[in-house]
C-alpha cells in the first residue's frame, strides 16, 4: 500500500531535513538523525501501549495481538507523549541547545507534513468539496478541490521561505515560523476541505484553531522582537557626561 509506504518516505524527509537546518544552525546533525530514530520507536511502542491500555477488555481474549502490525491499533495522543519524552530525555542527556533542536525538528516535520497530504491524495483521504475547476481531481466519483495537494505546495512554500531566511532568525523563531506558516496554510485550505467539524454558527474548528495557533505564533514572534531590540538598545554605551 502506497499510504505506509510514503509515511515512512515522509519521516526519513524530515529527518534529513532537520538535520540540513540543524547544519545551518551550527548544531550537529547527527543529533537530529538519533533523536529522531529514539523518537520513532517511542512513538510506536507508546502508540500500541495507549490503545492497549483503552481497550484492555478486548486484548485480555487474544494478548498476542498486541504485537499485530495493524496500523489501526495506535493511540496518536500517547504516541505523541511518547515523542515528547524521548525528546527532553535526549536533549537534557547530551545537553543539545533547545532552541536550535527546535527550529530544526518543527522546520524538518514540515516536510513530513507534506509528504502526508501527497500520500493523503494518492489515496482519497481527507478530501475536498466539489468543484468544477479545470484542475479538480476525480475522488469517490466526484470531482473535488485537491485540497491535499493545496496542503502539499503550501507547506513547500513555507519551508523554501524559512530556509531562504533561517540566517535572519534568532534561535526558537525558526521553529515559530513553521508552526504560524502551517497553520496559515491550514487556515485557507481547510475552507475548501469536504465534511468538516463545525462548532456555533457552522465555524470550521479547524479553521478556529490555525487561526489561534497564528495569532499565538506571532504574538510570541513580536515579544521575542521586541525584547531582543530592547537588549541590544541597553548594550549601547553611553558616553559619560563630562
Amino acid at each position: 500500500p502506497t499510504h505506509p509506504l510514503l509515511l515512512i518516505l515522509g519521516f526519513y524527509l524530515g529527518l534529513w531535513l532537520a538535520a540540513k537546518v540543524a547544519a545551518r544552525r551550527g548544531l550537529n546533525p547527527d543529533h537530529l538523525y538519533n533523536a529522531g530514530f529514539y523518537a520513532a520507536i517511542a512513538a510506536v511502542i507508546a502508540g500500541r501501549l495507549g490503545h492497549v491500555i483503552l481497550f484492555f477488555p478486548a486484548y485480555l481474549s487474544d494478548p498476542f495481538s498486541i504485537f499485530s502490525p495493524n496500523l489501526a491499533a495506535f493511540q496518536p495522543l500517547a504516541a505523541l507523549l511518547g515523542v515528547i519524552a524521548v525528546l527532553f530525555w535526549y536533549q537534557r542527556k547530551y545537553r543539545v541547545p533547545l532552541l536550535l533542536l527546535l527550529d530544526a525538528l518543527f522546520v524538518g516535520a514540515l516536510a513530513t507534513v507534506a509528504t502526508v497530504a501527497f500520500a493523503d491524495a494518492l489515496n482519497g483521504l481527507n478530501f475536498g468539496q466539489p468543484s468544477t475547476l479545470p484542475w479538480a481531481l476525480t475522488q469517490w466519483d466526484v470531482a473535488r478541490h485537491p485540497v491535499q495537494l493545496y496542503e502539499m505546495l503550501g507547506t513547500v512554500v513555507v519551508i523554501l521561505l524559512v530556509w531562504r531566511y533561517l540566517d535572519r532568525l534568532r534561535p526558537g523563531e525558526a521553529a515559530l515560523a513553521a508552526i504560524g506558516g502551517y497553520a496559515a496554510v491550514r487556515l485557507v485550505v481547510d475552507a475548501f476541505r469536504d465534511l468538516p467539524i463545525t462548532v456555533g454558527e457552522g465555524f470550521r474548528l479547524s479553521q478556529i484553531l490555525a487561526f489561534l495557533v497564528l495569532l499565538v505564533v506571532l504574538i510570541v514572534l513580536y515579544q521575542m522582537r521586541s525584547s531582543g531590540e530592547e537588549t541590544k538598545a541597553g548594550n549601547v554605551d553611553v558616553p559619560a557626561k563630562l
